[in-house]
């Protein structure tokens, strides 16, 4: 019994030390997926002169294929909004979430291309 309880203990000791590891990971980070989706805007962004300077605020899900699926869009404007979901929609990230279905939400900042 006690033998049992001696390995148990080891175990458990040993376990939270892996923990910190897994964490570290990059992809896990909500930074990196906040960096992921701005990144994906700017690659992915089409040309719109009617933009003015603004801050969007995006609700999405991850689904099963790692594709975003855009919840709702929050700005001043509401071609602005129409836009960054339009440029958003079901566009693959390689963020690993720890749970599926989980609503996050990130801010965008558009500022108008002075050319």
């Amino acid at each position: 019994m006690r033998a049992l309880f001696t390995l148990f203990l080891t175990i458990s000791l040993l376990f939270p030390s892996f923990i910190p590891v897994l964490a570290a990971d990059g992809r896990d980070s909500l930074d990196m997926l906040q960096k992921e989706v701005t990144g994906l805007f700017r690659k992915n962004a089409i040309p719109f002169p009617d933009i003015i300077d603004q801050e969007i605020t995006v609700g999405f899900l991850i689904n099963a294929r790692n594709e975003l699926i855009i919840l709702d869009v929050d700005g001043d404007s509401t071609e602005a909004c129409d836009y960054v979901k339009q440029v958003l929609s079901y566009k693959k990230v390689k963020f690993n979430q720890a749970r599926q279905l989980t609503r996050y939400e990130i801010k965008l900042q558009l500022v108008k291309q002075v050319e």
